[in-house]
């Protein structure tokens, strides 16, 4: 019998590691791997068949064939390539970028729109609230954390009489961090009658495999015509009914113009997928060839996924490195880029590009540690960091050259690269990169500034921890 076991499990770990090595793109992760397979017997194949595979990307393809993405028809006055951007007062180098989002999205650019930042829980939820309170059509509702108490109370009282209205709703929640909320917010949304979904519900037998994919995206769509997304959650430590408590803080942002068509299209895409309901016309889209309210703001949607058959997050952030000529700014909670993206800063950084990097100083030490252990060189080379002070600051921005901002979901680190699924907007416009420009600056100001020397003269122990949450870097 001990013969038989020690054959299959041979088997199984030889299959695994075969896996690993024909399919891991990331030789890191696949060393990982491989060493976890091999020196964690049984345990270690079972982790891998459970969370190393991914299986959204074929269960994702089988489900959309034959399905194309909703295209408005009316969209085509609003695309802008790469060779009218003069026309829009953006400099001819942002060309290289222009190009490559398009390729990699399969997405134009759109012109026509109005992106107004939202700087705190109490401004973006208030104006979430208000549009769901005066919705008369649909309302799509996507996120990853959805407290049902605190601001959920709040958000689920205009969802419910929203549905008394008449509107059509659906929620839309990622199945892990839906089950861990307490109290149960599939239970507050069943009781108010509100449909919804889950994303990759680990409960369901058939999603179990399907458990380190995740849904990190967060949208918000009324009535096919006013878009949110950007970084918050509807989590109660971003909210208080005390004005003077200090709550977390991040950014999101309020869109109108055809680049809400965008939004809806994620969300339709991956209601499908998470419901197998199919969204599409009337009320999810709106069918007339005009906005309400269009603005100056060039945008484009730009939905990143493992399902997809680039990495577009990276590929973005890589190639406004690549273009920036003077200033590259960047927020991030969670900031530990792998080395093609270091490679890049540091390049950037050779091209006498100023680089300045935004992180929160509170938060996970073990994250914080990971950063510390990847970033050290490029601190070196020229890159100025900057940590900031409590409360803990939520906000994923990138602005480069004053002219072109990332804003969404996205943080710089393996998950959001490879595993989760995020959607995050690019901007053009100088007035709206203005306003982020003045938000970072006085994070900035009131934020601790970590030179490369500072960072050498830390205690030996806590330089050896940086390299030891560096090494599990792939994993966090």
């Amino acid at each position: 019998m001990s013969i038989l076991l020690s054959l299959i499990y041979f088997t199984i770990s030889i299959s695994a590691a075969i896996r690993v090595i024909m399919t891991k793109r990331n030789p890191l992760a696949a060393a990982l791997w491989l060493v976890t397979i091999w020196f964690a017997p049984y345990l270690g194949p079972l982790l891998y068949y459970l969370l190393g595979i991914n299986r959204v990307k074929r269960k994702a393809i089988h489900l959309r064939r034959g399905i194309d993405h909703y295209r408005y028809p009316v969209l085509n006055q609003y695309q802008v390539d790469a060779h009218a951007l003069r026309e829009h007062g953006i400099p001819d180098h942002f060309k290289p970028l222009v190009k490559s989002v398009h390729n990699l999205t399969e997405q134009h650019l759109l012109a026509g729109n109005r992106i107004v930042p939202l700087f705190s829980g109490e401004t973006a939820y208030s104006a979430m609230i208000a549009e769901i309170t005066a919705a008369k059509q649909s309302i799509a509702l996507m996120t990853y954390i959805f407290h049902a108490d605190g601001i959920g109370e709040k958000f689920i009282a205009a969802l419910r009489q929203a549905h008394v209205r008449g509107v059509e709703i659906r929620v839309l929640l990622d199945g892990v961090m839906a089950h861990l909320a307490q109290p149960s917010i599939t239970q507050a949304l069943r009781a108010a009658n509100i449909p919804y979904a889950l994303f990759n519900s680990p409960l369901l037998a058939h999603r179990v495999f399907f458990l380190n994919l995740r849904s990190h995206r967060k949208i918000c769509v009324i009535d096919g015509r006013i878009g949110f997304t950007g970084g918050f959650n509807i989590h109660r430590d971003y909210w208080s009914p005390d004005p003077e408590k200090r709550v977390f803080q991040d950014t999101h942002f309020r869109l109108t113009g055809p680049i809400v068509t965008h939004l809806s299209n994620v969300f339709v895409d991956e209601w499908l997928y998470s419901s197998g309901e199919t969204l599409r016309g009337d009320p999810w889209f709106s069918e007339t060839p005009e906005f309400p309210e269009t603005g100056s703001v060039l945008a484009r949607g730009i939905a990143a996924g493992p399902d997809e058959r680039w990495e577009r997050l990276r590929g973005s952030y890589l190639t406004a490195l690549n273009v920036a000529t003077q200033s590259v700014r960047i927020m991030s909670p969670y900031f530990i880029p792998d080395e093609v993206l270091l490679a890049a800063i540091d390049d950037a950084i050779n091209r006498q590009v100023a680089v300045d990097i935004l992180i929160p100083e509170s938060g996970s030490k073990v994250l914080l540690a990971a950063t510390m252990g990847r970033i050290n060189e490029t601190l070196k080379h020229g890159a100025r960091l900057w940590l900031c002070p409590p409360p803990f600051n939520h906000s994923k921005l990138m602005i480069v050259d004053d002219q072109w901002l990332l804003m969404g979901s996205g943080n710089w680190d393996e998950r959001s690269l490879r595993l989760n699924y995020e959607f995050d907007v690019e901007c053009y416009d100088s007035v709206l990169v203005e306003n982020i420009n003045n938000l970072f600056i006085a994070h900035q100001k009131a934020a601790r500034q970590l030179t490369y020397e500072v960072y050498r003269h830390r205690p030996f122990h806590d330089r050896l921890f940086d390299g030891c949450a560096r090494l599990l870097s792939p994993f966090l």
